[in-house]
């Protein structure tokens, strides 16, 4: 499994690069990703494009599932996003190299809790034995970030940015469901409150790159 999709990340990526200014990225944090204390990892991979001095394009893929995870997920936990991103680069005579980005994500995840309890959309808490879990986000994130060169080839791309995301979080398949009028969280995780959500959305990160 872990074979294949590292050949379905990259083979693709791959094939695209045309010079020496194109960048391949891995993600280092994403594999041990805490969601509000809460493991969402996956790993993602990415690819950038030079298109000139000033510009550059980019998206990354990621993918985790409860067999390829580093940390435990709990039960059929599986994720995919995309990250499509357009890079401003400030000054490009500079070594390290500075720049605004704007990045799109998509993110689905799937998984099944046990004995858990969450918000209805009637903002009621109902405590389950099995209940299926569902998470569509989008987002749009403006970031500033920086290339730090290590080598001629190898460097880190390291960034931070806030933005707005948009959550669709739906329950399904809800074994013996009870109402638990007692249940109080003040600090709830991503996935307890079923329904739509506008919020906002930040975001840090650390990818080691190499120039192709």
């Amino acid at each position: 499994m872990k074979n294949i999709l590292i050949i379905f990340l990259v083979f693709p990526l791959g094939i695209i690069a045309q010079n020496t200014q194109d960048i391949i990225t891995l993600d280092l944090l994403s594999p041990v990703y805490i969601n509000r204390e809460e493991f969402t990892p996956r790993w993602r991979l990415g690819f950038i494009k030079n298109l000139n001095d000033n510009n550059k394009i980019g998206i990354d893929i990621g993918y985790g599932n409860s067999e390829n995870s580093l940390i435990d997920t709990g039960e059929n936990y599986t994720l995919f996003e995309i990250r499509p991103e357009y890079y401003r680069i400030i000054n490009p005579k500079k070594k390290t190299l500075k720049y605004f980005a704007l990045e799109f994500l998509y993110i689905n995840q799937k998984q099944v809790f046990i004995t858990d309890t969450y918000l209805t959309e009637n903002k009621e808490f109902l405590r389950f034995d099995q209940a299926n879990y569902k998470r569509n986000k989008f987002g749009l994130i403006p970031k500033f970030g920086m290339f730090i060169n290590l080598s001629n080839r190898i460097g880190m791309n390291l960034y931070s940015g806030i933005g707005i995301k948009y959550r669709i979080n739906t329950y399904t398949n809800i074994i013996n469901p009870i109402l638990n009028n007692t249940f109080e969280e003040h600090f709830q995780p991503y996935f307890r409150e079923e329904g739509r959500k506008l919020g906002i959305e930040f975001t840090f990160g650390l990818k080691l790159y190499y120039r192709i």
